[in-house]
């Protein structure tokens, strides 16, 4: 049981499992990869997946870039809820003509925190499948056991009358 554990100690310390720990900032989110207790800088992140198959880089590479799109998302958000309150706060002026700009503001700052979010979830699950895949191996193998496949027909023999 020793040997065993002294194994596996010897194994981990060959290739090192990283995590992945997302927190919300002001605007959007923050994934943090961690390497143990060590959160690992962007430059420490790119060279890790870099050094892995080209496929765990290009998920890396994909989350963040997701990433910055969420962020500029938020951004013009917040830009645009901004000028709806600045719109209905400030004081309009006397005309004929009603201005419609309200709909506008509203229905753009709306659509851009529902785009926001889901450039925030497209990054998480790409960021956590890069760190499962650099921890694990990359398979594209079916997870499922054989008997419980679901491209093979539950009835295969069929009774004829």
């Amino acid at each position: 049981m020793i040997l065993l554990g002294i194994s596996f100690s010897g194994y981990s310390q060959v290739k090192p499992y990283l995590q992945v720990d997302v927190r919300q900032n002001f605007l959007t989110q923050k994934i943090d990869f961690l390497d143990g207790p060590k959160v690992l800088s962007k430059a420490e992140m790119q060279s890790i997946m870099a050094e892995s198959t080209v496929e765990i880089a290009d998920l890396y590479r994909r989350s963040m870039a997701q990433q910055q799109i969420a962020t500029i998302f938020a951004v013009a958000g917040l830009a645009t809820t901004l000028g709806t309150a600045v719109y209905i706060i400030s004081p309009q002026q006397q005309s004929s003509q009603t201005s419609n700009l309200f709909w506008p503001l509203l229905i753009s700052s709306l659509a851009l925190e529902i785009g926001g979010g889901i450039f925030n979830r497209n990054s998480r699950n790409l960021a956590r499948e890069a760190v499962d895949s650099y921890n694990f191996g990359r398979s594209d193998q079916p997870i499922y056991f054989e008997e419980n496949r679901i491209d093979i027909p539950l009835f295969s023999h069929v009774v004829h009358f």
